[in-house]
C-alpha cells in the first residue's frame, strides 16, 4: 500500500476517534472510563458479557473495523490495544464502561477517582492510527467508518 493512501486515511483519524468517543447519544462520554485493575474473578465475569464493561479491543473492532471485517481483521484491534497496554505498563486489557460515566464525571473536573482511569482524545487518536495502519495490511479495501 502506498504512503499517500495511508496518509489519506489518517486524515480522517480525528473524525473516527471522535465517532468512537461519541457513538450513540446514550453512550456519549462513557467510552473513556476504564478500571486500572480488576480482581481476576471480577475481570473474568465481565469478559463473559452481560455487564456494561467491554474490552477495549472489542470496542475497536465494533466501531472501527466493523462487522464486514471483524472475523478477518479483528486481530488488528487486539494488536493496537496490546501495544497501548505495553506502553502504559497495563497487565489487563482495559474494560470500558459503555452505559454510564463512572466517577460522576470527575475527569471533567480535573480529578481521577481511583480505581478508574480515562482515555484521552490523544489515546483514541493513537489507537485509531494503529488500527488504520493494521487495516492497510489486513484489508486494503477497508475504509474508516463515516462519522454520523
Amino acid at each position: 500500500m502506498g504512503a499517500m493512501r495511508i496518509l489519506r486515511r489518517t486524515g480522517t483519524v480525528a473524525a473516527a476517534a471522535a465517532a468512537i468517543g461519541l457513538a450513540g447519544s446514550t453512550m456519549a462520554s462513557a467510552h473513556h472510563c476504564y478500571r486500572d485493575y480488576w480482581q481476576p474473578q471480577a475481570y473474568e465475569q465481565h469478559l463473559k458479557g452481560n455487564t456494561p464493561w467491554m474490552p477495549l479491543s472489542d470496542m475497536g473492532t465494533m466501531f472501527l473495523i466493523g462487522p464486514d471485517y471483524a472475523a478477518q481483521c479483528g486481530y488488528v484491534a487486539d494488536d493496537a490495544v496490546a501495544a497501548f497496554m505495553a506502553e502504559r505498563g497495563l497487565t489487563q486489557e482495559p474494560l470500558i464502561q459503555t452505559r454510564a460515566t463512572v466517577g460522576s464525571g470527575a475527569a471533567y473536573q480535573g480529578k481521577a477517582p481511583k480505581p478508574f482511569s480515562y482515555l484521552t482524545e490523544e489515546d483514541f487518536g493513537e489507537l485509531t492510527m494503529s488500527v488504520v495502519a493494521g487495516m492497510a495490511t489486513c484489508a486494503p479495501d477497508w475504509q474508516l467508518p463515516a462519522e454520523g
